[in-house]
């Protein structure tokens, strides 16, 4: 009796060579975890935790794309009916890459919301982004949930409300928050004609921005556009194995982008703190390219507390210039709740 097989290299082979650029990307994501562990220790410890747990979930998820490719290739080489199914990793990925991808959504909707001015639209657009992040992870867990009830290639017609919604919201969530920081990116640069070196400082802020924004959105709609050709088969699963290392990425490369070893209340040669600041306690201080916490503030009892980071970058200000500029709303100024 003859047997075929079905098309491996769209089954397994496509996920195999998902695990090697998987793998790559991940070793990228474990020296920075360690980068930024050891070199900001300072940092509020419930930032700390946030950046553990984020990079925990996504170990999981990288171990679950390993297990699935093992129980393909070895555990049920060869079981024709095995590989007509998808296997309990399939959902555990789903779940665990949109943990990851809320997590680090939420830490860039808030690294914005320190960043611009309290406005309406910036209101709105905060609360639109956490009405897309939420509907992507609604439209993740109701895919795995129908992965895991409905395992079978065949079946994966069920899942195509809900995978496309999570798909395109998720992709929109990050288009959204990578073009908002570039646009108060842009706001800041206007302010500093003819400052070379300030405009240059701005303009790696700007490509960061891009870079770091983007590549997560492209990565879901060539998945997205993979899935809508062919759902028989494991192309669209194969790239977003690369989606939750990328955001991890995302999210310790805007940490790690500060400079450790200069503190963040230093002074320029003048003796004077030439800073620029910005709504809600965000501080550019332009000498060298800097992201660090907002300078510590005493509490009631005398210790002394770190807030969430934000934007920082320096230069040499002349004397001549007031040593600090204030860019908040008119009227009283209310200090934001440490987080």
């Amino acid at each position: 009796m003859s047997t075929t097989f079905p098309q491996l290299d769209a089954i397994t082979g496509v996920l195999l060579i998902a695990t090697w650029a998987s793998s790559l990307l991940y070793m990228a994501e474990l020296l920075q975890a360690l980068y930024y562990f050891r070199n900001f220790k300072k940092d509020n410890w419930k930032l700390k935790s946030y950046v553990a747990v984020a990079f925990t979930i996504d170990t999981v998820n990288i171990a679950a794309d390993y297990a699935c490719v093992y129980l393909y290739t070895i555990t049920h080489a060869g079981d024709l009916v095995y590989l007509t199914k998808q296997n309990w990793a399939v959902p555990l990925h789903v779940i665990s890459i949109t943990c990851v991808a809320l997590l680090v959504q939420s830490f860039l909707a808030f690294l914005y919301w320190r960043f611009a001015e309290n406005t309406i639209i910036n209101t709105i657009i905060i609360c639109f982004l956490s009405i897309l992040s939420l509907a992507a992870f609604g439209g993740a867990i109701f895919s795995a949930l129908t992965i895991m009830l409905f395992p079978a290639f065949k079946d994966r017609n069920k899942i195509w409300i809900s995978g496309i919604i999570y798909i395109v919201t998720q992709l929109s969530a990050d288009l959204i928050i990578a073009g908002a920081l570039l646009l108060e990116l842009m706001k800041a640069k206007s302010l500093f004609k003819g400052e070379r070196r300030v405009n240059n400082m701005l303009n790696r802020l700007v490509l960061h921005t891009i870079q770091t924004g983007t590549v997560t959105a492209v990565i879901a709609m060539l998945a997205l556009i993979a899935f809508l050709i062919n759902d028989k088969n494991n192309i669209c699963i194969g790239m977003a194995y690369l989606i939750g290392r990328v955001y991890i990425l995302s999210m310790l490369s805007n940490l790690n982008i500060r400079d450790s070893s200069r503190p963040p209340n230093w002074t320029t040669s003048s003796g004077q703190r030439g800073t620029v600041r910005f709504a809600r306690g965000t501080t550019y201080n332009f000498s060298t390219l800097q992201f660090c916490p907002s300078e510590p503030h005493s509490s009631d009892n005398g210790r002394a507390k770190s807030s969430l980071p934000t934007l920082q970058a320096a230069a040499n200000i002349p004397e001549t210039q007031p040593p600090e500029i204030e860019m908040v709303p008119l009227g009283d100024v209310k200090q934001v709740p440490e987080v």
